[in-house]
C-alpha cells in the first residue's frame, strides 16, 4: 500500500497476508493476522475513538467502485462509474461511456435522478490484466452476463479499450480475493449462481487474460467470500448455502461440498447475501463467518462449533434494525488489534422494491468489543445525508496519513469518501 507507515505501520504489518496494493479485503480474513497481531504484542493496543468527515467526490449514480494508483504517481486515486478521479485533487477522467453499454439485447441500461434503473456495471477491481505495469479494471455485468476488463491507456488517456472475457449468466458482483493461498489477492471471486473462480494466465490465443476455474455447477443464492474454514491453512469458498473445502492444489483438485446457511434472519435458512467474510471473532482458535441479508433485515456473525471433524454454526444476530446492508468489509478503524467491519445501506437496490427502501441511507462501523462475551457496538458515520454503500466499500489509506479511509458510491450519486480524522494510537 502507497505510504503505509508511521500510526498504521503495525497493524496494517500484521495483515501483510491480506492486503493488496490498494484496499483492505471485503471477503478474506484470514486466522493469521491475528496470531501475527499476538506475536508482535498488539492485541493490547489501546482503541481511539474514531472520527470521519465527508468528502463527495462525484456525482454519478453507479454502485461499484475501487482504489488503486492509476497512474503510477504513488497516490491513490478513486474509479466510479464513466470516471476516475486523480487523487490528491480528484481531478475526473472520463475512460469509459457506462451510458452507452448496450446488452444482448440492445438495450442500454441507466439510474435516473430518482435513484431507479441500473448501469450494467457491478465490479470495479483494479489490476494489471495485460501487464504492462498500470492498473486496469475488471468488471462485470448483470444485463450483459459477461465479466470484462478494460485496459488502462495511461498517458495516452481516452477511452479504456473493453475485452470481453467470458459471457456465461448473470453477475451481481465480484472481489478481489486470495483463492490458491500465496498471501496476495490476485484471484477474483465473482457473484454468481453458480460457483467459480478467475485469475490471470495465458490464454489459447497467447496473450494475458481470464482464466475460469469452475468449482460447482449447481445454482446457489447470491453472495460469497473466501477464507480457511476448517483451520488447514487452505483458503476455502463460502456460499449461502455451502462452503467447499479447498483441495491441495485449487485449479485441479476437487473441492469438498459442505453445508451451510447463513444470511437469514430464520436460522437454518440461507439466502442472498453480500460478501462472506471469514474470521476468528470470538478468538477462540476457529474461523467464524460475518455476513448480512443482502435486501431484508439482518447483519449477522456465525459462531463455528466443532466436535472432532464435524463443524457446525451458531447464528448471532448483531443488528435487524435497517435494511439492505449490501457490502461488508473487515478492518482495524479503531487500532485496538482485532477487525471491526464496515457496512452500509444500499439505495434502491430493486428500485424501491425491497423491505425499507426509503429509509435514510446510512454508512456505519460496528465495533467488536471482546468482553466476556462478543459484543458488536454500532457508530454513525454517515446517516439521513443520502450517502449510502453500493455492492462494496474499499477502507484503505487513501491519503496516506497513517489511518483508515472509507470509499462508498450508490446510485444517490457519488463517489464519496470519509477521511479519518482520529487522533493517533495510544498503546496501554
Amino acid at each position: 500500500m502507497t505510504g503505509c507507515h508511521s500510526v498504521a505501520s503495525y497493524f496494517y504489518a500484521a495483515l501483510a497476508l491480506i492486503l493488496p496494493a490498494m484496499a483492505l479485503p471485503p471477503c478474506v480474513v484470514a486466522r493469521d493476522a491475528q496470531n501475527q497481531l499476538k506475536s508482535q504484542g498488539q492485541e493490547h493496543a489501546a482503541a481511539r475513538p474514531v472520527k470521519f468527515v465527508a468528502h463527495r467526490i462525484g456525482r454519478f449514480r453507479s454502485e461499484v467502485c475501487g482504489v488503486g494508483d492509476f497512474n503510477n504517481d504513488g497516490k491513490l486515486d478513486i474509479i466510479a462509474g464513466s470516471y476516475w478521479y486523480e487523487a490528491p485533487d480528484w481531478k475526473p477522467h472520463k475512460f469509459r461511456m457506462l451510458e452507452d453499454k448496450v446488452d444482448d439485447k440492445g438495450n442500454r441500461h441507466t439510474v435516473a435522478e430518482d435513484g431507479k434503473g441500473y448501469h450494467d456495471d457491478f465490479a470495479n477491481l483494479p489490476i494489471d490484466i495485460d501487464g504492462d505495469g498500470l492498473l486496469d479494471l475488471v468488471t462485470c455485468s448483470w444485463f450483459s452476463k459477461q465479466i470484462d476488463w478494460y485496459r488502462n491507456t495511461g498517458p495516452a488517456g481516452g477511452q479504456w479499450p473493453l475485452t470481453v472475457a467470458e459471457k456465461n449468466g448473470n453477475y451481481e458482483l465480484a472481489d478481489l480475493c486470495d483463492i490458491d493461498g500465496d498471501g496476495k489477492r490476485l484471484e477474483i471471486l465473482p457473484h454468481t449462481q453458480d460457483t467459480k473462480w478467475y485469475e490471470i494466465g495465458i490464454q489459447k490465443d497467447g496473450k494475458r487474460g481470464l482464466i475460469r476455474h469452475s468449482v460447482c455447477e449447481k445454482q446457489r443464492p447470491f453472495g460469497g467470500g473466501v477464507g480457511d474454514i476448517n483451520g488447514d491453512g487452505r483458503p476455502d469458498i463460502v456460499r449461502p448455502d455451502a462452503w467447499y473445502e479447498a483441495p491441495a492444489d485449487p485449479r485441479k483438485g476437487q473441492w469438498k461440498q459442505h453445508p451451510l446457511a447463513v444470511g437469514s434472519l430464520t436460522e437454518g435458512q440461507a439466502e442472498h447475501t453480500p460478501q462472506i467474510c471469514v474470521y476468528d471473532v470470538d478468538d477462540d482458535g476457529l474461523n467464524d463467518i460475518l455476513t448480512s441479508s443482502a435486501h431484508r433485515h439482518g447483519i449477522f456473525w456465525y459462531e463455528q462449533k466443532k466436535e472432532g471433524p464435524s463443524i457446525s454454526w451458531k447464528q448471532h444476530v448483531i443488528d435487524k434494525s435497517w435494511s439492505q446492508a449490501h457490502s461488508i468489509t473487515l478492518a482495524d478503524l479503531d487500532g485496538d488489534g482485532d477487525l471491526d467491519f464496515v457496512t452500509g445501506k444500499r439505495f434502491y437496490a430493486h428500485d424501491g422494491n425491497d423491505p425499507d427502501a426509503d429509509a435514510p441511507l446510512g454508512v456505519y462501523w460496528y465495533e467488536l468489543k471482546r468482553d466476556a462475551d462478543v459484543k458488536w457496538v454500532k457508530h454513525v458515520i454517515s446517516h439521513g445525508e443520502r450517502i449510502g454503500s453500493g455492492l462494496n466499500i474499499p477502507v484503505v489509506d487513501l491519503d496516506a496519513d497513517g489511518d483508515l479511509d472509507i470509499v462508498v458510491t450508490g446510485k444517490w450519486g457519488g463517489p464519496a469518501y470519509f477521511e479519518n480524522k482520529t487522533d493517533k494510537i495510544t498503546r496501554k
